[in-house]
């Protein structure tokens, strides 16, 4: 049976200067998702399916049940002209440190960070934010039911990019959806991350 379930959580990563809180819900607006349906780390659910209503979690994912290790393919140098604009390259959207909205030759949409910008290349890294990382995630579970044909009806039409209502904005990276965090989990006003 799939479950409906909804958490409030902070997600921590630690280096040698401490822990470090990079993502967390926002205040009455939590996580979102109904089981089953791959719109989560398969870990992450994991820990959290059994969890009841009302009940605390704290569990630790390895980088490699989370978003994998680092892959050096998956940074690419891209000739300027991609990023250019009636033959003007765009310093308005592309600089160091911007996360940028980008389709492959698929179609399948993806988000690259800028590293660096040369005389004539941006050096984009595809690689999930939080690549390489052991993450920590400490939350309570809102709600755990079993969810309706309506609202799985609901998340199947989200997942195939026919519905807005399933949004889930409270579970981004990089400050949410009004920096472009969501689009494409990934998730989630769509982030397909976790």
């Amino acid at each position: 049976m799939n479950r409906y379930i909804a958490v409030e959580y902070n997600l921590y990563t630690e280096d040698e200067n401490g822990k470090h809180l990079r993502e967390r819900t926002r205040e009455n607006q939590p996580f979102t998702f109904i089981s089953g349906m791959g719109y989560t780390l398969e870990a992450f659910e994991k820990h959290i399916i059994d969890v009841p209503q009302g009940e605390d979690f704290d569990f630790t994912l390895t980088a490699d049940e989370a978003y994998g290790q680092v892959d050096e393919k998956r940074i690419l140098e891209l000739d300027h002209s991609i990023f250019s604009i009636n033959g003007h390259f765009d310093y308005d959207h592309i600089y160091k440190g911007a996360d940028v909205p980008m389709q492959n030759e698929d179609g399948m949409k993806l988000f690259g960070h800028v590293v660096d910008i040369t005389e004539e290349k941006v050096i984009m890294d595809f690689n999930h934010p939080l690549a390489g990382e052991i993450i920590e995630y400490k939350g309570k579970v809102v709600e755990n039911r079993d969810a309706t044909t309506e609202e799985i009806n609901k998340f199947i039409a989200f997942l195939s990019g026919g519905n807005e209502e399933g949004c889930s904005c409270g579970h981004c990276h990089h400050d949410g959806c009004e920096h472009g965090g969501c689009g494409g989990h990934d998730h989630h006003c769509g982030c397909k991350n976790h």
